[in-house]
C-alpha cells in the first residue's frame, strides 16, 4: 500500500497546483517570444533528427518521439523545468505558504504539502502555471491519439475524468477546469503536426519532414488557461480555505467576472468551462 502512494505521488509530480491569484499583478513581461522561439527550436531540431533516423521515408511516430524527447516528463516535465528556473521567463516567486492554499494542511491536500505549487507567468496576455505547458503536450497527445482512433472529441471531452482521480481530485484535492482546456488546446497542435491548414510538417518525396507553419503560442493559449478566471472545483476542506483566504484579499473567482462572457462562448465550453462561469451565461 505504502508503495502504491508514492508510486501515485511520483506520477502525480507533473500535476503540481498552481496559484494564478497571488503575484498576478507583479508580471509585466510576456513570455510569448521567448517560448514561441524555444518551441520552433525543438521542432526544428525534431524534424532535422527524425529525417536522420528514417532516412528515404517519413514517420510520423518518430518525429513525435523527437517532439517529446525535450518536453516529456521524467517525472516532471522537462519543458516545464526548464520554465521555472530560466531566467528568460518572469515567474511569480510564490510557494505554498505565501499562497491561496497556505492554510492547508497535509491531511488536505499531500501533493501540494510535499511538492509544492508551480508558478505562474505571462503568456499571450494571460496568466497561467507551468504546468499547463505539460497539459498541452502530453494530456493533449493523449486526446489526439483518442479521436486517432475513432472516438469523437466532443466524446474524449465528456468521458475525461482526470481531473476527477489522478490529475486533480483524487490527488491534489483540486480540479482544474483550465488544465483541461490547455489539455484541448494541445489536441489541436497535435491535429495539425503533419496535416490539414497550418500543419507545422509537410513529408518531402525524399523522405524528409520540412517545416511549413511557424508556431506561436498565441494560436493556442486563451482565457481558459488562468485558474483566477476558469476557477477550479476543490474538495469541501481547500475549498474553504482557500474561499477564507480569498475573502481576506478582497478577491473573488473569477478575478474579473466579466470574462466568463467570453469564456462561455469558447469552442467546447461545457467540458473546458468551470460552472461558475456557466452559471453566469
Amino acid at each position: 500500500m505504502l508503495a502504491f502512494a508514492l508510486i501515485l505521488l511520483l506520477q502525480s509530480v507533473q500535476a503540481y497546483e498552481v496559484d494564478n491569484f497571488t503575484g498576478r499583478a507583479l508580471l509585466s513581461q510576456d513570455a510569448l517570444p521567448v517560448l514561441d522561439l524555444k518551441i520552433n527550436g525543438i521542432l526544428e531540431r525534431a524534424g532535422r533528427e527524425a529525417s536522420n533516423e528514417t532516412q528515404g521515408f517519413c514517420s510520423v511516430a518518430v518525429l513525435r518521439q523527437e517532439i517529446l524527447r525535450w518536453i516529456r516528463p521524467d517525472p516532471t516535465g522537462i519543458l516545464e523545468l526548464w520554465i521555472e528556473f530560466t531566467d528568460s521567463v518572469e515567474k511569480t516567486p510564490i510557494g505554498v505558504r505565501s499562497s491561496v492554499y497556505r492554510d492547508i494542511s497535509f491531511f488536505d491536500s499531500p501533493i501540494m504539502r510535499v511538492f509544492g505549487i508551480g508558478r505562474s507567468f505571462k503568456l499571450g496576455g494571460q496568466i497561467i502555471g507551468t504546468d499547463k505547458i505539460g497539459h498541452f503536450f502530453m494530456q493533449g497527445l493523449d486526446f489526439y491519439d483518442r479521436v486517432r482512433d475513432g472516438t469523437p472529441i466532443e466524446q474524449v471531452l465528456a468521458n475525461e475524468h482526470g481531473e476527477d482521480g489522478i490529475w486533480g481530485l483524487g490527488t491534489s484535492g483540486v480540479k482544474s477546469w483550465a488544465d483541461i482546456a490547455a489539455n484541448y488546446q494541445g489536441f489541436r497542435f497535435w491535429s495539425r503536426l503533419v496535416a490539414g491548414e497550418g500543419r507545422y510538417f509537410r513529408c518531402e518525396e525524399d523522405g524528409r519532414w520540412v517545416r511549413e507553419a511557424a508556431f506561436t503560442w498565441a494560436d493556442y493559449v486563451n482565457p481558459a488557461w488562468d485558474e483566477a478566471l476558469n476557477c477550479s472545483d476543490m474538495n469541501s476542506g481547500i475549498r474553504s480555505k482557500v474561499d477564507r483566504e480569498l475573502q481576506s484579499r478582497g478577491v473573488t473567482c473569477p478575478v474579473d467576472p466579466g470574462v466568463c462572457e467570453v469564456l462561455s462562448k469558447l469552442e467546447y465550453a461545457d467540458h473546458l468551462v468551470s460552472p461558475v462561469c456557466r452559471k453566469r451565461r
